[in-house]
């Protein structure tokens, strides 16, 4: 099979860059045709004065990714595009790209972005959930890098997607890491028949543990929303 994989990696290296790296070489292990797609969040810093409102319009639509896209698809003619994230510079503007050209997308969900401007349903040291009622209520509480601003540009590519359907229409299928992020997409009004749960994994596999199980190993950002605290009082 051709897979294009796409992604928009972030200036600071984590989890999804990881996965995306270590499926991407999966893929090719198993025999597939893998053709990747990706763009930086470092371009952001490119953006300086006036342009800073060019990069909020790209947030929500990027017609130069869309139209690399589009030629991309044409050259390789892909059976399948698989999108892990489109947050900044790739924006949503690829799915319509994939639509034009009737090829299907998998959309792995990394986070909560599509619900929750912060993309963590966290805000001062609790769970909040405040933006399923209203992605408006998460620019009153400035909940993306402490920025109105900022988080009100992600509030509107969410809001001017929604009005396009885009994640119901463009998308064939979602990949949800855990049953719980799936219930909670569900909840959030993505359809549930068109989303999977496929949680991450290691690599390589270390195989069934031989020790007697009396300790546990976090691996991941020391983040308050990680809730490493709650691991240790475990």
């Amino acid at each position: 099979m051709k897979i294009l994989i796409v992604h928009n990696t972030y200036q600071q290296p984590g989890g999804e860059d990881i996965v995306f790296e270590q499926e991407r070489r999966m893929l090719e292990h198993a025999g597939h045709q893998v053709t990747a797609f990706c763009r930086t969040n470092w371009d952001v810093d490119s953006y300086k004065g006036l342009r800073r409102l060019g990069l909020a319009k790209r947030t929500i639509w990027a017609p130069d990714t869309r139209r690399e896209i589009a030629r991309l698809l044409q050259q390789e003619k892909p059976d399948l595009v698989h999108v892990h994230n489109t947050f900044v510079m790739i924006s949503p503007s690829v799915y319509s790209a994939c639509a034009e050209a009737r090829i299907p997308v998998v959309q792995t969900l990394h986070n909560y972005r599509l619900l929750c401007p912060a993309a963590t349903f966290f805000r001062d040291g609790k769970v909040c959930e405040e933006c399923r009622e209203s992605l408006w209520r998460g620019v009153e509480h400035a909940c993306y890098h402490n920025s109105r601003a900022a988080t009100a540009v992600i509030a509107m590519m969410l809001t001017a997607h929604r009005w396009r359907h885009t994640w119901e229409r463009e998308i064939a299928c979602f990949v949800a890491l855990s049953q719980f992020a799936r219930d909670k997409f569900i909840e959030g009004g993505l359809p549930g028949d068109k989303i999977f749960v496929k949680p991450n994994f290691v690599s390589p596999d270390p195989g069934s543990r031989t020790g007697d199980g009396d300790y546990a190993l976090f691996v991941g950002r020391l983040s308050t929303e990680k809730r490493p605290d709650t691991l240790l009082s475990a």
